[in-house]
Order: structure tokens, then sequence, then C-alpha cells
């Protein structure tokens, strides 16, 4: 019995390390392009894979992932500068350009 409960506390540990590891991997600091020019976003994502207008205002969209785990990433512009950058989908993806989605929108700005 002794075995089993230091096997249990060794396996405790073990995770509460691993949880901590993931849940630090996925805070990359202020990555988000609000504020930056189109440029940057385009540096970054590549070329976007829509681009429409909606009020008046450039609004650009980069489709990242798979099918599985896909992040749709908008931009909407103010002029020449990105006004708002907010990630759809999924968070792990997401969260990889600054953009946590999950209902989160303008968690890095």
């Amino acid at each position: 019995m002794r075995n089993l409960t230091v096997d249990l506390a060794a396996l405790a540990a073990s995770a509460l390390t691993l949880a901590g590891c993931s849940v630090g991997a996925l805070n990359l600091g202020s990555t988000s392009l609000k504020g930056q020019p189109l440029s940057a976003a385009i540096t970054r994502l590549g070329s976007p894979e829509e681009q429409q207008t909606i009020d008046g205002r450039k609004t650009y969209t980069w489709i990242r992932g798979n099918a599985t785990y896909e992040c749709r990433i908008r931009a909407t512009m103010a002029g020449d500068i990105i006004d708002t950058y907010e990630g759809f989908g999924d968070v792990g993806v997401c969260n990889q350009y600054g953009a946590l989605s999950g209902g989160l929108k303008g968690y890095l700005d």
C-alpha cells in the first residue's frame, strides 16, 4: 500500500509540473498586432485569405491551423493601422498568433 501511495504522489507531482508547463507555453506575452500597420500582420501571418469592407472599414481575415484545429484571425483597420485584432476558433491555434479566441475578443489588446 505504501508503494502505491508513493507512486500516486509522484504521478500527481508530475502531472502538476506538466500542467504548469502547458499553461506557460500558451502565455506568449503581448503578441497582438493592434496599433501596428497591416504590413506587420502580413509579415507575421502571410497574405490574408479574405478581404472585405464593412461600414467603410477594411477587414482582413487569415485562416490558420487545420480542419480540426482552425483559427480565423481578423484584423479591422482604422486607416492604415490595425484597430482590432481577434481570433475565432481553436484557442491553442489562435493564441500562437496573439489572437485568443473563445469569446475573449481583444484578450491581448
